[in-house]
């Protein structure tokens, strides 16, 4: 590799020299003789700090600033070129390895919050990482130090690595970059509230007395910090683990430097108490980590889970993806994703996308080689700005566009990929229920129009068809000694075709009603004269089932601003119901006013209505009975129900099962006034 030498590394080599500097100035602190090495090499996490946020690019800068300043410290020293030079090396390849492993598994971008970030903390950059500098530094310490023991040297040595990496390391990270958007006051004064207990609790475990005799109470003695720094871990998460950590820790060895504190203490050998502190302050320190990683994955699965619920609900709410497939992105920036984008397939096979959010130029480019065309099987990627998921959507099996994640560096993992294949799969079923809706609203377009087309080309025959028999009825009728059967039979045929014109009629009006209802032709209508015609029309077929009509009229005349026909229609539909199921019994009309409403109740004693029914057999193609046995299409009733409310009314109905039922239609009688708003204890009840 070649160095970089823009300025941004070189400033960071620079600053990166200085703190290493820094740091090392305070582990020569923690040397404890015979051993040449500290107990706590910090250098070691700030170094693989560094490399993790910084570029590859700058690696090879921050490599050769590593190796410059330990050989000038060493030389500054007096130490010999040798061995500065073979401690250099340690240092430069323990950081490389450390972040070379680290930028694999568990990714770059470490923050402590999941629980593989912790793990590959403690194996790939402690335990493995810090080989080359753990062997280095003791082959070094016994070549020119003359030391004896090598491999004594090289645990020290390797334990002062891999607790400086895993001390400092999280610190750095969770840290760096500070973020944002910055913490609440509240937040902030809870976060030094604790960091406070922590250092007061970690001073009066160590700089007090301890118990003489057992060393098995001295070194449990300061895991009665354990609490505090859980507690941060729980509430501050990898930041507050990492602070809480580097507080206990700086206590546990500065007191153990000066010789107090149950580690400082302990009358064991020199190599017994540095294991002893050593220990403790990794299992402090991973074990806070541990809890605050965990304590994240919870918090994002169950952020998962509510951004999964949400996106659900939002993908029902309407079938047109236009406007929710949008919603969608943004429900997913920046709770589970950097950056979200969605593309779809037209119909001329031209692939463009109809929704984003978070979405940049930079991320579009991380696609290049990966998309188009549309992913047949879920993909990963890694871009400038991080890693990413390419996930298709299919409708039918096919593909028909695709999903696409920002994860962030070092973010992707299985959970994301999961999390990404379950919200295109979401997505997928509400483009496919969008698309069915669309066939079935296209299906039901073609039927309309062939009821509309059959309606009216039945019209045409059978209007000739009622003229001609009305014709040749007037002509029989004229002539002397007529045929009584011939009449009869044409009255038969003449009534038939009414009928059936009727239901032409109604079938027409149907489809009218779904679209929007027709346009009323409003005038003043004696209503009265209007029912006492209807009545009239009707008399013959009461005749012939067997009924007789009575018509009430309280008050004067009533008249209204509607429209004749559909009124007339409305009431031949309530008399022709009354007459079919009166089974031959007497049908009652009456009509008056009340306030500024129209009301007319139509009474029949016939098979009444279960009280399930009561208010389906206002919907189209509904009845309360078989077919079997009473015939019609079930249209009327709907048909009143829509004149009525075309005009500002209402009509509903009140019956007893086996004891006939009572309809009371309501109309507005002057201009402007509908029943829509009016109150509901000011509306009459049927049979009132």
């Amino acid at each position: 590799m070649s160095l970089t030498l823009g300025r941004a590394g070189w400033e960071r080599a620079v600053l990166l020299a200085m703190s290493f500097e820094a740091l090392k100035v305070i582990s020569a602190h923690f040397v404890f003789p015979p051993f040449s090495g500290a107990i706590l090499w910090l250098p070691a996490g700030m170094t693989l700090a560094f490399l993790l946020r910084s570029p590859r690019s700058m690696w090879p800068t921050l490599l050769f600033a590593v190796f410059a300043v330990e050989v000038c410290s060493e030389l500054a020293m007096g130490r010999p070129w040798g061995l500065a030079a073979t401690w250099a090396v340690g240092n430069m390849l323990r950081t490389w390895l450390g972040a070379a492993l680290m930028s694999r598994w568990p990714g770059g971008d470490v923050r402590f919050r999941r629980v593989q970030d912790v793990m590959g903390l403690l194996f790939l950059g402690a335990a493995i990482g810090v080989l080359p500098s753990a062997t280095l530094g003791a082959l070094g310490a016994t070549t020119w130090l003359g030391l004896v023991s090598f491999w004594r040297e090289w645990l020290v040595w390797w334990l002062s690595d891999a607790l400086g990496t895993v001390l400092v390391a999280p610190l750095v990270l969770t840290w760096w970059p500070s973020g944002k958007r910055s913490s609440p006051p509240r937040r902030r004064l809870e976060s030094y509230v604790l960091l406070f207990f922590v250092l007061l609790v970690g001073v009066l475990v160590f700089q007090g007395d301890t118990p003489s005799g057992s060393a098995a109470v001295s070194t449990t003695l300061p895991y009665a910090a354990f609490p505090l720094v859980i507690a941060a871990a729980l509430r501050l998460g990898a930041r507050g683990a990492a602070s809480a950590s580097a507080v206990m820790s700086a206590v546990a060895v500065e007191y153990t430097r000066l010789g107090r504190g149950p580690f400082g203490e302990l009358t064991v050998s020199v190599s017994e108490r540095v294991l002893s502190v050593q220990v403790f302050l990794a299992v402090l320190s991973l074990s806070a980590l541990t809890v605050a990683a965990v304590v994240s994955e919870r918090r994002r699965a169950e952020t998962a889970q509510r951004v999964l619920a949400t996106v659900g609900a939002v993908l029902a709410e309407s079938p047109d993806w236009r406007g929710t497939l949008p919603r969608v992105t943004r429900l997913l920036v920046p709770e589970v994703a950097a950056g979200a984008a969605i593309w779809l397939r037209d119909g001329s096979d031209v692939v463009e996308r109809v929704a984003a959010h978070g979405w940049t130029p930079e991320r579009e480019a991380g696609l290049r080689g990966w998309f188009p065309p549309l992913p047949s099987e879920t993909r990963s990627w890694e871009g400038a700005e991080g890693s990413g998921v390419l996930v298709p959507l299919r409708v039918r099996g096919v593909e028909v566009g695709a999903l696409a994640m920002e994860l962030g560096r070092g973010a992707r993992g299985h959970k994301e990929q999961v999390l990404a294949e379950d919200v295109a799969r979401r997505c997928s079923m509400a483009l496919e229920n969008a698309r069915l809706l669309e066939e079935a609203r296209a299906a039901v377009a073609v039927r309309e129009d062939f009821i509309s087309v059959a309606a009216h080309e039945l019209r045409t025959p059978l209007a000739t068809l009622t003229l001609r028999v009305q014709g040749l009825m007037g002509l029989l009728a004229r002539r002397a000694g007529m045929d009584r059967f011939v009449m009869e039979r044409l009255e038969a045929i003449s009534q038939q075709g009414r009928r059936l014109t009727r239901l032409v009629e109604n079938v027409l009006d149907v489809s009218l009603f779904k679209t929007g209802g027709p346009e009323l032709q409003r005038e003043w209508v004696d209503l009265t004269a209007l029912v006492e015609e209807v009545l009239e029309r009707y008399a013959v077929e009461a005749v012939r089932s067997g009924s007789t009509l009575r018509l009430t009229v309280s008050g004067g005349r009533v008249r209204g601003w509607l429209d004749r026909v559909r009124v007339e229609q409305a009431l031949s539909n309530l008399l022709a119901n009354a007459l079919k199921f009166g089974a031959g019994a007497e049908v009652d009309v009456a009509l008056g006013q009340v306030g500024r409403r129209a009301r007319v109740v139509v009474t029949d004693r016939g098979i009444g209505i279960p009280a399930e029914a009561r208010e389906r057999i206002f919907g189209p193609f509904e009845r309360a009975v078989s077919s079997h046995e009473y015939g019609g299409l079930g249209l009327g009733l709907y048909l009143t129900r829509r004149i009525a409310e075309a005009h500002g009314g209402s009509i509903h109905v009140a019956s007893t099962e086996g004891a006939g039922a009572s309809f009371v239609l309501e109309l507005p009688v002057e201009p402007g006034l509908s029943l829509q708003g009016a109150d509901s204890d000011s509306l009459p009840r049927a049979g009132a």
